[in-house]
């Protein structure tokens, strides 16, 4: 396994405050992530277009190893109602403007190209995938589906599997919860000799689809086990020795548990920079019994 080329990371750097020294500055946390991680997805592209000078200081912030997955801007994946096209393709070319200084140091792993819960397998969007992933190029497109009809049986996930494959674009795979139409299920399958992509979004049912949520990272309130992660491994060694890297990506950014699942992942497929840092109080907290927790004996 440790000849396998598989990173580990999550899903935004910023979110996860209990895993950043008190001490240190905001404008210095991609450093100190980068000291134990390879890997992250920058999410805040979604919302905006992040500027080249941005992307100039994080990459002064890691070495030439550490790779960058990029979300596009909710625009261009058609998250952003009353757009159009060509305003959407505005958007899209700023966004790929901006990556120029990541690009240049090959340092961009992927484009995320993440398409909302409505946008099902008709001709129609099938044919917006396939303009969005030639418009990326040549970056490399991670296409994720959050709707069903992509993988409703076993005939529709080979042709999908099979076009993702055709188009020279890489299939995220999923953990989610399953939640009907507006979810899609674990497709462990990879489309493309680079990259392999395993995003998490945490198992909390309850929340995923749930109307009138004030913030997204409910959703995403969910830290795996142990042994929730132990169950993937064997298909991630796999689908690794078919790919030149496979990335781990955590996005269940709610209380910090997509760090401390990240570096679970690390201690499972080795590669880890250093040891995982000591846990602040209220993250030790977080992690005892309930009956501890609220003032049981044993805690002081």
């Amino acid at each position: 396994m440790e000849r396998l080329r598989i990173r580990a990371g999550t899903c935004a750097f910023a979110d996860h405050d209990s895993f950043y020294p008190r001490h240190l500055a905001n404008a210095d946390r991609l450093r100190y992530y980068a000291s134990f991680f390879s890997v992250v997805e920058i999410d805040s592209t979604f919302y905006g277009i992040v500027a080249a000078r941005t992307w100039e200081r994080w990459l002064d912030q890691v070495d030439g190893d550490f790779r960058f997955h990029a979300k596009a801007p909710a625009a261009m994946t058609l998250h952003a109602h009353g757009m159009t096209r060509q305003e959407r393709r505005e958007v899209g070319r700023a966004f790929l403007e901006s990556l120029r200084p990541a690009a240049e140091r090959r340092a961009i792993s992927a484009i995320l190209l993440q398409f909302p819960p409505w946008f099902g397998a008709t001709r129609e969007n099938i044919a917006t995938v396939e303009r969005l992933v030639a418009f990326c190029q040549p970056l490399n497109a991670a296409v994720e589906f959050r709707e069903r009809s992509w993988f409703q049986d076993p005939e529709r996930i080979e042709k999908t599997i099979a076009w993702i494959s055709s188009l020279g674009a890489v299939h995220v795979i999923c953990d989610e919860p399953q939640a009907g139409r507006k979810s899609v299920p674990y497709v462990p399958r990879v489309t493309h000799t680079q990259l392999g992509i395993l995003r998490m979004h945490g198992r909390n049912l309850e929340m995923w689809d749930k109307p009138g949520l004030t913030s997204s990272k409910q959703r995403f309130d969910y830290r795996y086990s142990r042994t929730e992660l132990e169950s993937f491994v064997p298909d991630v060694v796999t689908l690794a020795n078919g790919v030149q890297e496979f990335h781990v990506l955590m996005n269940n950014n709610s209380n910090n548990d997509a760090v401390w699942n990240a570096f679970d992942w690390l201690d499972l497929i080795g590669g880890a920079k250093r040891p995982r840092p000591m846990l602040q109080q209220s993250e030790q907290l977080s992690l005892l019994p309930d009956h501890i927790v609220d003032g049981g004996e044993g805690y002081s």
